[in-house]
């Protein structure tokens, strides 16, 4: 039932919304949706940085955000924020010589042919199934991922396994993915100390102290997926983590928790030596200034590798997890130490091995047939640039 309210809504916002396309293509109109959380961040944020920087006045940068107010006091010049799903955005998307989306909210949108779609995704690897093997592969949610499709004229990718699986999962042709990376991990494969010294300072850290970054994804009230993410007892103890760090690595350490966006409630440890960082609005910093993670099947995992820096999983809830969500990539076959319960990540922690760490990682990237070219945002804000101004030229563009 859920599948068919939501396929037939689009069909009613597709037949709503279709009096927009009375209005003109804006060859220089770019409009950004970051369609998680719905704020400054994540691949969206990095490109509309660098068209900002690299091409002002040339290009008119829309971003759509769910809180306008609290955009607008970062100044960031050179963007106009508008309020997601507001009848500005509505025009501001049928009017975009190009739409950027990190995941969707274009499919229910009556777009013209001359309008170009790139969607970065959210998440590196291939690890989480998605898709028609998520809700099932039914006549009528194909019918839902081809409106996706046909809108997608472009999809990054960061490993050639990523383009394989989500190709066959969402019914996007292999030959719109571009296997350049996403443009929020640049930064991670490029160092930027400043930036990292700057982070620290705004998170309150001190620069001797070491920081552990504690990210686990979203979980169902049950295993239907329709239902909203909650955050659950997740069983970390977290001054048994810091101790460890500190036999292990040295230092002061201080733990940080983020919960994924999509969780509705919290359950955060209200402790003197936690941080609840599910707020900040930026992942990719915290990735940067973390000395070491800890995950358990978030996507961004795979940005981390690409620090180098050490990651360990801890799921106490791994069985149930992998039977009811499946995996595209096997967890015997993630480069990272594994635990389901405090002691057995104490151990990993005490014993970790860094060059047998790099190795298994370094096998891992490859195997995955791993893409990352550090200069995505480059590659994607400049295709940007072409595509409005070839159009106003009346030149064709290719990748």
């Amino acid at each position: 039932m859920a599948a068919f309210l939501h396929y037939y809504k689009k069909i009613f916002l597709l037949i709503l919304l279709f009096p927009f396309r009375i209005f003109k293509i804006k060859k220089n109109r770019v409009l950004l949706i970051n369609d998680l959380s719905y704020n400054y961040s994540c691949n969206p944020k990095y490109i509309a940085e660098y068209l900002r920087k690299t091409y002002p006045c040339k290009l008119n940068v829309y971003y759509s955000v769910k809180d306008v107010k609290k955009a607008r006091s970062l100044h960031i010049e050179g963007v106009t924020f508008i309020r997601f799903n507001s009848i500005g955005y509505f025009y501001y998307a049928m009017t975009a010589k190009v739409l950027v989306s990190n995941s969707g909210g274009y499919s229910y949108l009556p777009l013209k042919k001359k309008q170009i779609v790139i969607n970065t995704h959210h998440g590196g690897g291939a690890y989480k199934k998605i898709g028609r093997y998520v809700f099932g592969d039914s006549k009528l949610f194909r019918k839902d991922l081809k409106l996706h499709s046909k809108r997608t004229h472009m999809y990054l990718s960061t490993c050639k396994k990523f383009t394989e699986v989500v190709s066959d999962s969402i019914l996007v042709p292999k030959q719109k993915f571009w296997e350049i990376g996403m443009p929020r991990n640049d930064m991670l494969l490029h160092a930027a100390p400043s930036l990292a010294a700057d982070v620290k300072k705004r998170l309150g850290l001190l620069p001797e102290q070491h920081l552990v970054l504690y990210a686990p994804t979203y979980r169902k009230v049950s295993d239907n997926y329709f239902n909203d993410s909650i955050a659950i007892e997740y069983g970390i103890r977290c001054e048994d983590v810091c101790n460890a760090l500190q036999q292990r690595f040295g230092g002061e350490w201080v733990f940080g928790y983020r919960l994924h966006p999509c969780v509705v409630n919290r359950n955060v440890p209200q402790q003197s030596h936690v941080m609840d960082l599910s707020d900040y609005p930026e992942m990719q910093e915290l990735l940067l200034v973390a000395d070491v993670m800890i995950n358990d099947f978030s996507s961004s995992m795979w940005d981390f590798m690409l620090t180098g820096k050490p990651l360990f999983t801890f799921a106490v809830d791994m069985e149930h997890y992998i039977a009811t969500t499946n995996l595209e990539t096997p967890v015997s076959e993630w480069p990272f130490p594994q635990s389901t319960d405090n002691a057995g990540l104490t151990e990993s922690i005490l014993r970790f091995d860094e060059e047998k760490y790099k190795t298994d990682c370094r096998k891992h990237y490859e195997a995955l047939g791993g893409c990352e070219s550090g200069h995505a945002t480059q590659s994607v804000g400049d295709y940007i640039y072409n595509i409005c101004y070839a159009a106003k030229s009346g030149e064709k563009n290719t990748i």
